[in-house]
């Protein structure tokens, strides 16, 4: 039996975010690429309602199946579309994405950025959080379809383009991300270089829903070494670093000016 999703900085990164969620008013969100419904578990166990979409077609069904007590309950709906071209009719208090916006073009990341816009209630906040400092640039950014890692300096200038308002930007996960990265390396070549020769799409859709054995998923047992509790000291440090341009994440808030 296998426990998914407690990798590290995966881990740290949601320690952030339920942090920064008590911060947030609203009731609403919309999760970009909610993948197989980790984080909309934080949304929803921080009292929001909302909806994730995806691509993938199996990381919904996991979704699902992760956030089945909140569907029944009607505070969630897992939807297999893509974001661009679905005909939303609500808006949202929360727009989330978490490693979705570096797979895409300038041009889409721009179109990204606007239809968030669109579709957020006037005193949301748009949430993204992305693979940070192109320095680190490795196999898994080769295998995942990405088109870029991000800096500091890219956030305020988004803010600047779509007259948004920064009201978080920090670097996360190190240096925990930072000591692994060696052993991330070796166990993404050996799992996951064959979708070197898959096409764009493909890596991104597949990145929704990887399956490898101590990056994504884990045995049960290193739950008891690997969860909130054990892991926050070094959330303590994370923070504690957040500005530091070694960090391997950004997290970052734009909401709409006042």
């Amino acid at each position: 039996m296998r426990t998914r999703e407690i990798a590290p900085g995966s881990i740290l990164q949601r320690l952030y975010l339920r942090e920064r969620l008590r911060r947030l008013r609203g009731g609403t969100f919309l999760e970009i690429g909610s993948g197989n419904g980790y984080n909309g578990r934080t949304l929803l166990k921080s009292g929001l309602r909302g909806l994730g979409v995806d691509l993938n077609a199996s990381a919904c069904e996991k979704n699902r199946e992760l956030n089945r007590e909140a569907i029944d309950a009607g505070r969630y709906d897992v939807q297999h579309v893509d974001f661009f071209a679905h005909d939303f009719d609500r808006k949202f208090d929360v727009i989330l994405s978490c490693m979705v916006i570096e797979h895409l073009s300038d041009e889409d990341v721009d179109a990204y950025f606007r239809r968030a816009m669109e579709l957020l209630e006037p005193r949301g906040v748009i949430i993204t959080v992305v693979p940070a400092q192109p320095r680190y640039w490795g196999i898994e950014d080769d295998i995942a379809g990405h088109k870029r890692r991000y800096t500091f300096a890219d956030f305020p200038r988004i803010a600047q383009r779509f007259g948004l308002t920064l009201r978080a930007n920090a670097g996360l996960t190190f240096p925990v991300s930072n000591l692994l990265l060696p052993l991330s390396n070796r166990i993404v070549q050996a799992n996951e270089a064959h979708k070197r020769g898959l096409s764009d799409r493909e890596q991104t859709i597949l990145s929704g829903n990887r399956e490898v054995t101590f990056k994504t998923d884990f045995p049960w047992y290193m739950g008891l070494l690997l969860n909130d509790v054990t892991m926050y000291p070094l959330h303590l440090a994370q923070k504690a670093f957040a500005k530091s341009n070694r960090a391997m994440v950004i997290y970052s808030e734009l909401a709409l000016a006042a």
